[in-house]
């Protein structure tokens, strides 16, 4: 995959998942933050297709349009969804992390699912 370090994180506030993005650049990823599904639509369009993340502050049904986009231009990335409660079930969804997870344990899990070692 040619874009498996690189991160699409649709962060509507700005903070919600600044810990995550900042736990994926200390591990070398690329981070591609917006803030708007449209930004998001036109970066998946465009080949990011490493890993697509964001979280419950995105209504659920532009995530599930979303997810879906990305699943057909990125068949190969990876979703990675914020939830706000540990025990919340997200569909869809590849890897479901919450606030409380340490961004190094957030990385591991996907290079687990990538198949590739932790660095």
């Amino acid at each position: 995959m040619a874009y498996e370090n690189t991160i699409l994180s649709l962060n509507p506030d700005g903070q919600r998942l600044r810990g995550a993005e900042s736990g994926f650049r200390e591990d070398n990823f690329e981070v591609v933050s917006v803030t708007t599904p449209l930004q998001a639509r036109f970066e998946i369009e465009m080949g990011r297709c490493g890993v697509f993340l964001t979280s419950y502050i995105t209504p659920l049904a532009i995530y599930r349009d979303l997810a879906s986009l990305f699943r057909r231009n990125c068949p190969t990335g990876v979703v990675v969804y914020l939830v706000q409660r540990p025990d919340d079930s997200i569909p869809d969804a590849d890897i479901v992390i919450s606030d409380g997870d340490e961004p190094h344990s957030i990385v591991t899990r996907l290079r687990s699912k990538q198949g590739i070692k932790a660095s």
